[in-house]
């Protein structure tokens, strides 16, 4: 039972990290765990850099020698830092009701907080957010913002900006 990495044979999958299609002939990664619904084993398919951000160590069981170094470096960063697999995307508040799961204060409505998820029984399952502010104790790093920008694709260029700011980064 080996994690595998191959072309995407149909474009029929999804990416459990991101939840969008894998394309045609897309490099791949499979993981393979004991199918939990019944007899054998399951495959969860991921793009490379999902999987080596949201499932860092299975990720790097799997040796690739066109392995893109940035994405080698974001598993290996996720290993030294397991909540870094955590991230979902960047979001605005809604409401005032959600707390932060690091100091444990309101999350005010209208500002950007971080959606965490975690891998629980073959799936990712919400957990709560966390302050921008607050991501750098959290997480134990402050090189938070590819993950962002990668889970959460729709934002501009002047919430990039804001984000940084707020995570104590350089604009990219």
């Amino acid at each position: 039972m080996g994690h595998v990495i191959e072309p995407a044979s149909s474009g029929r999958a999804k990416c459990r990290g991101c939840g969008e299609k894998i394309d045609k002939g897309v490099l791949r990664f499979g993981e393979r765990a004991p199918n939990p619904f019944g007899e054998g084993e399951a495959t969860y398919w991921f793009h490379l850099t999902c999987a080596a951000c949201r499932r860092p160590d299975e990720f790097l069981t799997v040796e690739q020698p066109e392995m893109d170094p940035k994405v080698r470096l974001m598993a290996e960063a996720g290993r030294d830092h397991y909540r870094l697999a955590r991230i979902r995307r960047a979001e605005r508040a809604p409401s005032g009701r959600a707390k932060c799961r690091h100091c444990r204060e309101a999350i005010p409505a209208g500002s950007w907080r971080i959606a965490l998820e975690i891998w629980e029984e073959a799936r990712f399952s919400p957990m709560g957010f966390i302050h921008m502010s607050c991501s750098k104790d959290y997480f134990g790093t402050a090189d938070i913002l590819p993950r962002i920008k990668h889970f959460t694709p729709g934002l501009s260029p002047a919430d990039l900006g804001e984000i940084a700011d707020l995570l104590g980064n350089s604009s990219e």
